[in-house]
């Protein structure tokens, strides 16, 4: 029976060689598999920066490489961050000054992400709220408004924007817009023929359409008041009043 053990032990040695190379082979598979993983997930990666990497060219608006989708005046976090603000000015009160009210917008708009048009409809709303805007509240709150333009460099066109805005969702304040419109130009934060270019055109944005009707009355009397200027003007043609 010698033969039968040798038979016996070399049927152990191979089971066992067979045991080794599975696990030599299990642990090659498994070495493998995350090599794969490693190299998948890498590539996702890649993929994912190159997604970045092309997006603003498709985007026209996007200056900056911006990763986060921008907020819309429409955007219900675009409410939220209103009703902060909102209630921000009001418990401030009469210490509220423009540099205060301004570094509690910036902090919200470096974190949330919104443009400057957006921002500047939000600080009319938490300046006016409940379409408190008037020629008396624009008057008050004069500095504030300056402040937000001065600091985004903000055409006519695009701070207006932020306003009208304002209106489309505060109708209230609809009816008050000429008297508000010529609060803005009296106190020099709109200018003449920035405000006759701007609505002599259709322009895009919410709130337009109700802003140039209920602003006609006054844009009217601009024009009357441009032709009268322009014949004195002939002579002493130059002396415009373009000063800030």
């Amino acid at each position: 029976g010698e033969e039968g053990e040798e038979e016996g032990e070399e049927g152990v040695k191979e089971k066992k060689e067979k045991k080794d190379k599975k696990e030599k082979k299990d642990k090659k598979d498994k070495k493998d598999k995350k090599g794969t993983k490693d190299k998948k997930e890498k590539k996702e990666k890649k993929e994912k920066k190159d997604v970045k990497e092309k997006e603003p060219d498709s985007d026209a608006e996007s200056a900056s490489d911006r990763e986060v989708e921008e907020l819309t005046y429409e955007d219900e976090d675009v409410q939220v961050i209103v009703n902060d603000i909102t209630e921000f000015v009001k418990k401030a009160g009469s210490g509220l000054t423009p540099d205060k009210m301004f570094e509690e917008v910036r902090a919200q708009q470096v974190t949330k992400i919104f443009n400057n048009k957006v921002r500047m409809y939000i600080i009319v709303s938490a300046l006016f709220p409940d379409g408190s805007m008037n020629a008396k509240s624009v008057a008050a709150k004069k500095a504030f408004l300056k402040k937000f333009i001065d600091n985004g460099s903000m055409s006519f066109a695009d701070w207006i924007w932020g306003v009208q805005a304002y209106l489309d969702k505060q109708s209230g304040a609809v009816k008050a817009y000429p008297m508000s419109l010529k609060a803005l130009y009296d106190e020099d934060l709109a200018q003449e023929k920035e405000i006759l270019a701007y609505y002599k055109k259709d322009q895009e944005g919410p709130g337009f359409e109700a802003a140039k009707k209920a602003g006609a009355p006054f844009v009217k009397w601009l024009e009357t008041t441009e032709d009268s200027d322009e014949d004195k003007s002939d002579d002493d043609s130059g002396s415009s009043s373009d000063s800030d």
